[in-house]
């Protein structure tokens, strides 16, 4: 499994290079629907550091979303250089940066990502946002969080898997 920020440093990356920019938008989605796939396959989640949350326009790791807010709805052009900890020392920031391999996915989930981003790289970022929507859950507001549980049982059903047809 691997940390939120490392998964969606990948997809920009893998985006871009597939001349396919992503917008913080639809690297949400993105995301989430690798994530499905990730319980599919091996029952466990591909994202182990963070949930997704219930926003107005689908699932959100709220740290992912943070770092790349600045872009507002603009593509993502590379990944941000995360900040471990920032501190004011004589009226001056000073940032510590997380080591360069502190978000480095190891080579099952970078084959998995380039095995299954294709299947939502071309989609319109609202149209990943409606097949968000038809998810049971999303209908309980009472929960801000995911259950991956709920999610894979009504994925189980191939009817649900837009991404397969």
């Amino acid at each position: 499994m691997a940390k939120s920020l490392g998964v969606s440093d990948y997809v920009i990356t893998t985006a871009m290079s597939k001349q396919k920019p992503v917008s913080n938008l639809k690297l949400q989605k993105i995301m989430y629907f690798l994530n499905v796939i990730h319980l599919l396959e091996y029952k466990n989640p591909l994202i182990d550091d963070d949930n997704f949350e219930k926003w107005d326009y689908g699932p959100v790791i709220h740290e992912v979303y943070s770092e790349y807010s600045s872009n507002g709805s603009q593509e993502i052009k590379k990944p941000k250089r995360h900040i471990k900890n920032r501190e004011l020392i004589n009226g001056e920031y000073k940032d510590e940066p997380y080591d360069n391999d502190f978000f480095e996915l190891n080579e099952e989930d970078k084959r998995f990502i380039n095995d299954n981003i294709d299947s939502f790289i071309d989609e319109n970022p609202f149209f990943l946002v409606e097949k968000t929507h038809e998810e049971p859950q999303w209908k309980d507001k009472l929960n801000y969080n995911y259950d991956n549980d709920l999610t894979l049982k009504y994925f189980e059903n191939p009817k649900n898997r837009f991404w397969e047809k």
